[in-house]
C-alpha cells in the first residue's frame, strides 16, 4: 500500500492508528475532561443484545430495514443507500450481524453527550456562519438541526476499543465516533511536539476532506465535542464528496468490486496521472458519480492526449523545427490582439484556478486548466507558424511572427506545468524535463 501511494504521488505527513498508545491517552483524556466538567448524562437504557453471541451489539453490528428508503441492509447508525443517520431502534426487523439472530433488549448503563444543548450554537455556527459550505453538506446539517438534536451515547458495551476511563466502568469502551475524530488530534501529537499550534491556536485552518456518509460526525458531533471541551479550534470547512460508484455499482472491497491501485499500476505502467485525472475530472463533488472504463478511455484519448498532450507536443516539435530547439526572442513591436488575449488568458487562469482550489472546487479547477490548453491549441492553429517558414530561408518579418507564436506557446507550456502540478505531478515533471528547468520552477508564484 505504501509503495502504491508513493507511485501515485500521494504522501502523508504521518500514518497513525487509533490503536496507538498516544491515541488511547488522548481520547481517554478528552472524555475525562468532559466528564469532570459534568457534560455527560449518565443513563440506564435498554439496548440490543445478541443471546447467541452473548454480547451487546454496537450500532454497526445491527442491520435491518431502513425506515426512510426501505433498504433491507441498513446499519444501526446509518443507511448507506440514502445516507440517513439512524439509531438501532429505528430499524425495521433488526438482526445481529454476528449470528443473524433477532436481538433482544437488555438494560445497560452509558454516558450520553447532550447534543440538544449545543443546537443553538450549531445553528448559529453552521447555518449563519458557514453559508459558503457545499450545498450537500449545508443541506444535511440543516436537516439534522431542523429535526432537533437528541442525546447520543458516547460509550458502548464491548471488549474491544478504548476503555472508559472511569471507575466501575468495566466492559465499557468509548463509542467509535467519539474516539475516531480525536485520532486527528492524537496523530498530530504523534507528529510534532508543537501539535497544539495546529489545534489550539486561532490562526489555524482546520479542514475535513470526507465522504457524505460522515458529514454528521464531522459537522455536528465532533464540533459539539470540541466546543464542549473548550480548548480546540472548530472546522473551517468540510468539503464532503458524494459517492463514486464503479460501472453503476457501489464500491465493495469484500466483493472485490474496486479498482485496486497496485493492480492498476501493474496493468497501466507509467499511467499514474491518467487515473488521477479521471478521478478528479469525474469527482462526485456535488452528486454521486460513476467510474467506467469506457469513460477512463475516452477522457484519456479525447482530453489528456488530444487537448493537453497535443498542445505540449506540437509546441516542442515546432520549437525544434522552426526555432532551432531554443526559446525564441519576443518581439514586442509586432504583438497583436491574439497574443495579448492569450497572455490575458494565462493570467486570468492563474487567478481562477487559485480561487477554485481555495474553495475546494477541484473538478472545476482542472477543467479550467484543460480549457487553457484548448485555447493554446486554437491559438497555435490560428497562427499557423509552419506556413510562414520558407523551404530554404525564412524572411525576417515572418521569422519574428514565428518567434512570437512559439515564445507564447512555450510560456503557456511552462504555466501549464505549474497549474497542472497539483493534479498531474508526473506529467508536470516530464514537462520540466522537456523544458530543461529545475523543479523550483513549480513554485506557484
Amino acid at each position: 500500500i505504501k509503495k502504491s501511494f508513493e507511485q501515485m504521488f500521494i504522501s502523508f505527513d504521518i500514518y497513525s492508528r487509533t490503536s496507538n498508545p498516544v491515541h488511547h491517552e488522548t481520547a481517554a483524556g478528552f472524555f475525562r475532561k468532559l466528564y469532570d466538567d459534568h457534560v455527560f448524562e449518565e443513563k440506564e437504557t435498554e439496548q440490543y443484545y445478541d443471546e447467541t453471541a452473548k454480547t451487546f451489539l454496537a450500532d454497526r453490528y445491527i442491520t435491518g430495514t431502513c425506515p426512510v428508503c426501505s433498504n433491507p441492509n441498513a446499519f444501526g447508525d446509518q443507511c448507506e443507500r440514502c445516507g440517513s443517520s439512524l439509531s438501532p431502534d429505528q430499524l425495521i426487523h433488526p438482526r445481529s450481524t454476528l449470528s443473524d439472530a433477532v436481538p433482544v433488549k437488555r438494560k445497560t448503563r452509558h454516558w450520553y453527550f447532550p447534543l440538544q444543548h449545543y443546537e443553538i450554537f450549531l445553528k448559529e455556527w453552521i447555518l449563519n456562519g458557514h453559508t459558503e459550505w457545499k450545498n450537500n453538506v449545508y443541506g444535511q446539517c440543516k436537516s439534522w438541526l431542523d429535526n432537533g438534536l437528541q442525546p447520543r451515547a458516547m460509550t458502548r458495551d464491548s471488549n474491544w476499543g478504548i476503555p472508559v476511563p472511569l471507575p466501575h466502568a468495566e466492559g465499557k469502551v468509548l463509542y467509535v465516533w467519539f474516539d475516531a475524530p480525536i485520532g486527528y488530534i492524537s496523530a498530530t501529537r504523534e507528529l510534532t511536539p508543537k501539535w497544539a499550534d495546529y489545534w489550539q491556536q486561532p490562526d489555524t485552518k482546520l479542514v475535513h476532506f470526507i465522504g457524505k456518509d460522515n458529514i454528521v460526525f464531522h459537522c455536528i458531533i465532533f464540533p459539539a465535542m470540541l466546543k464542549a471541551h473548550g480548548h480546540y479550534v472548530l472546522p473551517d470547512n468540510v468539503p464532503a464528496n458524494e459517492f463514486l460508484n464503479i460501472e453503476g455499482e457501489k464500491v465493495s472491497t469484500s466483493r472485490n468490486w474496486a479498482v485496486w491501485v497496485h493492480e492498476y499500476l501493474e496493468d497501466f505502467p507509467g499511467c499514474e496521472d491518467v487515473l488521477r485525472y479521471v478521478l478528479c475530472a469525474n469527482a462526485p463533488e456535488t452528486k454521486d458519480n460513476d467510474f467506467t472504463w469506457k469513460d477512463f478511455q475516452d477522457r484519456n484519448n479525447s482530453e489528456l492526449v488530444s487537448i493537453f498532450g497535443n498542445f505540449v507536443n506540437r509546441t516542442f516539435v515546432l520549437m525544434h523545427k522552426l526555432s532551432k530547439g531554443k526559446v525564441p526572442v519576443w518581439h514586442e513591436k509586432i504583438r497583436d490582439e491574439a497574443d495579448t488575449e492569450l497572455i490575458r488568458q494565462i493570467e486570468h487562469t492563474k487567478i481562477t484556478v487559485e480561487n477554485l482550489l481555495e474553495t475546494y472546487k477541484f473538478r472545476d479547477a482542472l477543467y479550467t486548466i484543460m480549457d487553457l490548453a484548448r485555447k493554446g491549441n486554437k491559438y497555435l492553429q490560428d497562427k499557423e507558424p509552419w506556413k510562414k517558414a520558407g523551404k530554404e530561408t525564412t524572411a525576417a518579418a515572418d521569422q519574428e511572427k514565428i518567434d512570437n507564436c512559439l515564445y507564447l506557446c512555450l510560456q503557456l507550456t511552462a504555466n501549464l506545468s505549474i497549474l497542472i502540478n497539483p493534479f498531474l505531478p508526473a506529467t508536470s515533471r516530464k514537462m520540466l524535463y522537456m523544458m530543461k528547468v529545475v523543479e523550483r520552477m513549480l513554485d506557484w508564484e
